[in-house]
């Protein structure tokens, strides 16, 4: 049986908490403050290093040449992370990581593909299980949406991508065996995969259980000849 790869965004994708996720940004503008004193509107200011550079810190290093080795330290600090394991021991985020689980019990290769730090995205994958592939960046990168950061995955295996930044997303449509899928959180709300408001160049989903029923019906996007074995140059979490 051909393995299948799904890889996942972590943050808007898996970890759609709005207060941890604020709890997240927050501390990404105090280090922007703390690192430009002079800074008038330090929120403003991370936004568009976010915007441009892909990451906080890579911003500050490019534009201002601020030493950032210690962003993920003040940033992901014990608070944040704390913060997050609430987050994960919820029965809503059990109920999703077991939905997650269950893709790698259905012939998927699942792997979590972040540009946040390890120690954040090990605490997620440990709550999908041990068969749970993980993909995050060192400090120098390289980050969604650089090229490098897509360029380790197989070449002839079908990739199934799900991420809520559409800049992500686009950096695979020349890849041609990528398939991108928009993530936008819906709530209590139903999203049209195939609504063309929804879909300007790749279906959008709002939800895991939208994933799930997805991809049960899209196994058209697997009828390529794929190799059995698993060439990611990573491992499952330990």
């Amino acid at each position: 049986m051909a393995v299948k790869s799904l890889l996942l965004d972590i943050d808007g994708v898996i970890v759609r908490d709005r207060l941890l996720l604020a709890h997240v940004k927050d501390n990404c503008v105090r280090y922007v403050q703390n690192k430009i004193p002079e800074c008038r509107d330090p929120r403003q200011v991370n936004n568009v290093l976010y915007l441009v550079h892909g990451h906080t810190a890579r911003g500050l290093t490019h534009s201002f040449g601020i030493d950032t080795r210690d962003f993920n330290e003040k940033v992901y600090d014990k608070s944040v992370l704390d913060h997050l394991a609430e987050v994960i021991y919820s029965a809503d985020f059990q109920a999703e990581a077991k939905e997650i689980h269950d893709f790698s019990q259905k012939g998927w290769n699942v792997t979590l593909f972040s540009n946040a730090p390890e120690v954040w995205c090990r605490q997620v994958a440990r709550a999908m299980g041990d068969d749970v592939y993980l993909r995050c960046p060192t400090m120098d990168g390289p980050f969604k949406p650089e090229a490098a950061a897509y360029e380790n995955f197989s070449k002839v295996q079908t990739h199934v991508f799900v991420d809520d930044s559409l800049k992500n997303l686009g950096a695979t449509r020349s890849l041609p065996n990528w398939h991108p899928i928009h993530f936008e959180d819906s709530g209590a709300s139903t999203v049209d995969v195939f609504a063309p408001t929804h879909r300007p160049w790749c279906p959008t989903i709002g939800s895991i259980w939208e994933l799930s029923l997805f991809l049960d019906t899209a196994d058209f996007l697997m009828d390529r000849h794929e190799p059995s074995d698993c060439p990611y140059s990573s491992s499952p979490h330990q």
